[in-house]
């Protein structure tokens, strides 16, 4: 399967500046979910480790190993990683207290196109620290939830207020977790052999 770098950008643009038109059109389309993650997710996360580890070698001032950005790309390549396919599975099985039957590839779909602003943020915070103040524009993502649950998922108006909160959650809860437990596991592998580096 190709990378399809068009369809990247005009999904990551339609999504922030029209979400109920691009949730449309991605319940017409009805692309696979093996699209969206090589198409979509990978270049995405490719981009923000490598700002990642750039940022990090030209903020260096402490002077730490060269170990220390392959160690923080690989973090925040994992952290979101992670944080997509978690997430996508546990909202995956509790979406069935909502609708009738399980869908992955909805769930999934979600759960990506959601973090788009805050994939956009952390590109470039994660190449110029000082500016994480824009990292809060990644909320913008919980409208963008709403809206592909509203426009995808026929739900009463309490159903669709549950699923998007325990969605919200979902996320919020997996990236938090996830981000905690990376670090502290990398942060240990980096400090066991940066001296040797």
């Amino acid at each position: 399967m190709m990378i399809d770098l068009q369809m990247l950008a005009h999904r990551l643009k339609h999504i922030i500046v029209n979400p109920v038109k691009a949730w449309e059109i991605i319940k017409r389309e009805n692309r696979s979910t093996g699209t969206v993650h090589i198409s979509f997710l990978m270049p995405l996360l490719i981009l923000i480790s490598l700002s990642a580890f750039a940022g990090s070698l030209i903020y260096n001032p402490s002077g730490l190993s060269v170990l220390y950005p392959i160690i923080l790309a690989l973090k925040q390549f994992l952290c979101f990683y992670l944080t997509v396919l978690i997430s996508s599975w546990i909202l995956n099985e509790l979406s069935v207290a909502f609708v009738s039957k399980k869908d992955y590839s909805f769930n999934f779909k979600l759960i990506v196109y959601s973090l788009s602003p805050l994939y956009l943020t952390v590109l470039v915070t994660r190449f110029l620290p000082d500016l994480s103040i824009l990292n809060i524009l990644g909320f913008y993502g919980a409208y963008i939830m709403y809206s592909g649950l509203n426009t995808i998922e026929n739900l009463a108006g309490k159903s669709l207020l549950r699923y998007f909160i325990i969605a919200l959650l979902t996320v919020m809860i997996s990236y938090l977790t996830i981000s905690w437990i990376t670090r502290s596991l990398l942060e240990g592998i980096y400090f066991a052999f940066a001296g040797s580096i």
